[in-house]
């Protein structure tokens, strides 16, 4: 079975599509518009017979680079617009993680001021219970402790402060006397 060519019509229907979509229609384009079929070079020759036929390539040479300049133009327009587009993604994710991070950050510093609220509050009443005489059983305790039997209990006068033969101020001080010796 004889097996069908391709046709100079099918690469002038190939090469005016590549043309209204802004692309310049080279030998490659030409065939992967076609399905990648033909021959490299049967596809060079019809393309150069259409471009005789339409007297582009004698009346006007520069014509192939104007249509690349477009196809440039619009490549590097496209590219620019993703540039940009990527760019407002990157800082609209990027302004949303800052925002949130502000937002957990001001939770935080709330939760912090309460904390020195309710500890400021609790600081001055007890003050105020200690001005006014409130419940300091506890200190009364301690200070009733203290006088009886000397603090921590009876020591003798063998541990006095080496240092100075003075005997020392407080039971914590007997201790740490003793310690030493």
């Amino acid at each position: 079975m004889a097996r069908s060519g391709l046709t100079k019509s099918q690469v002038r229907e190939a090469r005016d599509r590549l043309l209204a979509a802004g692309r310049h229609p080279s030998v490659d384009a030409l065939r992967h518009a076609l399905g990648d079929s033909g021959s490299k070079s049967t596809i060079h020759k019809y393309l150069k017979e259409l471009r005789s036929e339409d007297g582009t390539a004698q009346a006007a040479p520069g014509i192939g680079r104007e249509d690349t300049g477009r196809a440039l133009h619009a490549l590097v327009e496209q590219l620019a617009d993703r540039l940009h587009a990527d760019f407002d993604e990157r800082v609209r994710l990027l302004r949303a993680a800052h925002d949130e991070a502000l937002r957990e950050r001001e939770r935080e510093l709330a939760e912090l001021r309460s904390t020195v609220a309710m500890l400021t509050a609790r600081v001055r009443q007890l003050e105020t219970e200690a001005r006014s005489g409130g419940d300091d059983t506890p200190l009364r305790h301690w200070h009733d402790r203290q006088r009886a039997a000397g603090g921590f209990g009876h020591f003798d006068s063998s541990l006095l402060n080496s240092r100075s033969s003075l005997p020392d101020a407080s039971p914590f001080d007997m201790i740490r006397a003793a310690a030493r010796s």
